[in-house]
C-alpha cells in the first residue's frame, strides 16, 4: 500500500501545483472583475471562464485520483456531482473526508459554472453569474490547499497504521 499512497500523493500534489499556477496567473486579470458587461469584451469573458473551468478541473483530477486510489464507483449519469459530493464525507476506518461542507458548497459553483461554460457559447455566458464565482477563485484556492494539505497529512497517519 505505501508505493500506491506515494503514487496518489505524488499526483495530488502534482495537480495541485498546477492550480497554484493557474490561481497566481488569474490575479494578473482579476482587475477584469470590476468591469461591467457592456465593457468587458466578450473574449475577456471567455478567457475568464477558461480560468474558472481549468480550476475546478484540476480540482476534480484530484478527487478522481482520491476516488481510484479508494476504488469509490461512479454511476455514469451524475459522477460528476456524485464525485463532489463523496469528497465531503468521511468514511471511518476506510478514508478520511477531503474537503468540508463549506469547500463543497464553493465547489458546487465551480462545477455548475463549469458544466455551463461547457455547453455554452462564449458570448452566452451571463456575466454576472460568471463574476461572481470569479471572485471566489483565490479563496476557494487558498481552502482547497489548506485542505488537500490536512487531507494528506491523514493519509501519512493511515500509512502509519
Amino acid at each position: 500500500m505505501k508505493y500506491n499512497l506515494e503514487l496518489l500523493k505524488a499526483d495530488v500534489q502534482d495537480e495541485l501545483a498546477k492550480i497554484e499556477k493557474l490561481a497566481g496567473d488569474f490575479r494578473s486579470i482579476e482587475n477584469k472583475l470590476d468591469l461591467s458587461e457592456d465593457v468587458l469584451p466578450y473574449y475577456d469573458c471567455a478567457a475568464i471562464g477558461y480560468y474558472l473551468h481549468s480550476f475546478y478541473n484540476g480540482c476534480e483530477n484530484i478527487f478522481r485520483s482520491v476516488a481510484r486510489f479508494f476504488e469509490n464507483d461512479l454511476g455514469a449519469d451524475s459522477w460528476h456531482s456524485d464525485l463532489l459530493k463523496r469528497m465531503k464525507l468521511s468514511i471511518p476506518g476506510y478514508r478520511p473526508a477531503v474537503i468540508d461542507e463549506e469547500l463543497y458548497r464553493l465547489l458546487n459553483d465551480f462545477r455548475a459554472f463549469r458544466h455551463i461554460f461547457r455547453h455554452s457559447y462564449s458570448f452566452e455566458l451571463d456575466w454576472e453569474k460568471e463574476r461572481l464565482v470569479a471572485k471566489k477563485l483565490q479563496a476557494a484556492t487558498k481552502m482547497f490547499r489548506r485542505q488537500i494539505g490536512r487531507f494528506l497529512t491523514a493519509l501519512e497517519d493511515i500509512e502509519k497504521k
